[in-house]
């Protein structure tokens, strides 16, 4: 049987619109904040059952920050990987205070752009391989991180053990503004910066307190001149917490630092720099802790080989003009092209709004979208797809 051309799987996802709307909706609905495991371990769950049913061999691999999802069909290598993640960055309970609604024929909810609707394109490709009996000739390999937002740092050791380097990788995160594919990503590092002074009574003694809130303040000052927007360098301090009361001078505080980069060079060097900040005076403590957490995203060769492909597949079966672009986020995908995987990122549903409040999806892109990655999944699925262009 051959492949089912990518205007049959459109007609597919179209027959399915509603179906498919009101599943997203409730992905929306789990709340799994980065770090709330038990939380994210319900969305794991649910994800796993979901693969089960699509015929994968699916299973929950416990980890700290809540259990990460793995799931299998049988073929031979090169493996074709779907990536993904169930957290997200909106803190507990957001669901339930902002639930998903449709206005203006988009789909708003928290979590819905990143990536809700990443999870949903993964189960729907495999389910549609189940329900149309399509045969692929590559095991596909499916891995859901429990904390991609905080830069999968208990994922990466399971994903080095379980996703192989000479495998292909499909991405569903968000595209670029335009819709475009991100061939290429920021690194990212996150960092924080913890400062313990001395307390004292702000009022009877002052002067025996030296204040982690004041140094504080004048070092964001100086981190914050880190930056260099000319060589692609974005620092930025997102968090700041400190002090025990008002009438105390303050004896710690604490800032949460994120930097980007488009050379990894530049990114350990910002790493150097924020390391080697020192006191303004004496009776101060510095510490810093955090890492790069991913790399910068640069494709090789071998990967834009595949990208055209599959750009030609878009234009030539879903009449669908789709180029590359890049992007100032970070994603496992960056990770795992660093291992030496070829990694096609940016292939979720149009929308706008990742990390903020207005997070939307556009509904009448739901069955492109899903057709569009279900093409991709078989076409490089097939034993000659993961060589060729190597």
């Amino acid at each position: 049987m051959s492949p089912p051309h990518g205007a049959e799987l459109l007609e597919h996802f179209r027959a399915r619109h509603d179906a498919l709307v009101s599943e997203l909706a409730s992905l929306v609905r789990f709340d799994s904040p980065t770090g709330q495991s038990q939380l994210v371990e319900r969305l794991a769950a649910h994800c796993a059952t979901e693969l089960e049913k699509a015929g994968l061999r699916a299973e929950l691999i416990p980890d700290s920050n809540g259990p990460h999802v793995f799931a299998e069909l049988p073929g031979s290598d090169p493996a074709l990987v779907l990536s993904g993640h169930t957290d997200t960055v909106w803190p507990t309970g957001e669901p339930g205070r902002r639930p998903p609604r449709i206005e203006n024929g988009r789909l708003w909810g928290p979590g819905v752009y990143d990536m809700r609707a990443g999870l949903a394109l993964i189960l729907w490709a495999v389910r549609a391989l189940s329900e149309l009996g399509i045969r692929t000739d590559r095991r596909i390999l499916v891995f859901l991180s429990a904390d991609e937002e905080f830069g999968s740092v208990t994922a990466r050791p399971r994903m080095d053990e379980l996703l192989p380097r000479d495998a292909i990788a499909l991405v569903p995160e968000p595209p670029c503004p335009d819709g475009a594919l991100k061939s290429r990503r920021k690194g990212v590092g996150i960092y924080e910066l913890r400062v313990e002074g001395r307390e004292a009574h702000a009022g009877v003694e002052p002067e025996r307190g030296v204040s982690a809130i004041a140094e504080l303040c004048r070092k964001v000052i100086e981190i914050e001149g880190f930056r260099d927007p000319e060589r692609g360098v974005l620092v930025n301090v997102g968090t700041i917490a400190g002090g025990s009361a008002t009438n105390v001078v303050a004896g710690f505080a604490r800032a949460g630092i994120d930097v980007r980069f488009d050379r990894l060079d530049d990114g350990k060097e910002l790493e150097r720099r924020l390391r080697a900040l020192v006191p303004s005076r004496d009776g101060l403590r510095f510490d810093v802790e955090g890492e790069i957490v991913f790399p910068p995203l640069v494709p090789p060769r071998e990967t834009l080989a595949i990208i055209d492909r599959l750009i030609s597949i878009a234009r030539d079966e879903l009449d669908f003009e789709i180029s590359t672009g890049s992007s100032g986020g970070g994603s496992d995908g960056s990770y795992l092209a660093a291992r030496g995987l070829r990694v096609i990122d940016g292939l979720g549903i149009d929308g706008a709004g990742a990390h903020a409040r207005d997070e939307h999806v556009v509904i009448d892109r739901i069955p492109l979208r899903a057709a569009l990655f279900t093409r991709f999944v078989v076409e490089l699925s097939t034993q000659s797809a993961a060589t060729s262009g190597s």
